[in-house]
């Protein structure tokens, strides 16, 4: 069975002295992490004293992007090698405000990709929607394109060490209600995509998150989806309240049992 993963992604929102106030506010109150795996992306400033703060709760705290190169002339750029010495588990890449406000490519997250792969860091792998027909096997299937590019290169034993998240651009950041319907098929299709092009059996395996407008009012429902098996939270995750009632989402439902 496929462990739920919540993650949120913080983008350029608080500083060091609030992201880890966040944590020590959270850290007694998250679910176990034998059934839900929690994890945050906060500014690359705040990694090593959230990690601090986070201890031993389990809580998994996620770099937001990095470079593919693990060292050299690179201003401003955040190294995978320094992420894997920090003790990070996983890193964000692809994400659609890297690529719509930094010109980010296929051919760039690949690298980042078969970087992070190599350094033994998780990637959470962001795609949209754009995808293309292929014929498999005599039949038409809905290919996410974008999302194969920037597999290229990774191989069987490595795919099952990636997450993907799905992100339509039409939610993202959007602040609209997240078409659950949409979003289960997307996750689907991915899915599919993964089977076409590794196999069914690690299809199966992976995770796939969906990530554009979750909130509160809509974890329950996306999470009862069975291609669905976390979200990536945007602006909803900034808050303590909010981000512990979709964390705990499933201690909820058994609690009504």
């Amino acid at each position: 069975m496929r462990k739920p993963f919540i993650a949120a992604n913080w983008k350029m929102h608080k500083n060091v002295a609030e992201s880890v106030d966040f944590v020590n506010q959270i850290k007694g109150q998250l679910p176990d992490p034998a059934k839900v795996e929690v994890g945050i992306a906060p500014q690359a400033f705040a990694l090593y004293s959230m990690a601090q703060a986070a201890g031993k709760s389990g809580l998994k705290i996620i770099a937001q992007n990095a470079a593919a190169e693990y060292n050299g002339p690179f201003t401003g750029e955040l190294s995978l090698r320094g992420l894997r010495d920090l003790g990070t588990d996983y890193v964000m890449l692809g994400h659609i405000e890297r690529r719509r406000l930094f010109g980010e490519d296929n051919e760039t997250v690949n690298r980042k990709v078969n970087a992070a792969l190599q350094m033994g860091i998780t990637p959470i792998i962001c795609t949209d929607e754009t995808m293309v027909q292929k014929e498999v096997n005599g039949e038409i299937h809905y290919v996410f394109q974008q999302l194969m590019s920037v597999l290229r290169g990774v191989s069987l034993d490595q795919i099952r060490n990636v997450v993907i998240s799905y992100e339509p651009s039409w939610a993202v950041g959007a602040g609209q209600h997240a078409n659950v319907a949409l979003a289960e098929e997307g996750c689907r299709t991915i899915r599919r995509t993964i089977a076409d092009n590794y196999t069914y059996e690690i299809a199966d395996k992976i995770r796939i998150l969906y990530g554009g407008s979750v909130n509160p009012d809509n974890i329950k429902e996306l999470m009862a989806k069975s291609d669905i098996d976390g979200v990536l939270i945007g602006r909803a995750s900034l808050d303590v309240d909010n981000f512990l009632k979709m964390v705990n989402y499933m201690e909820d439902e058994e609690s009504k049992k």
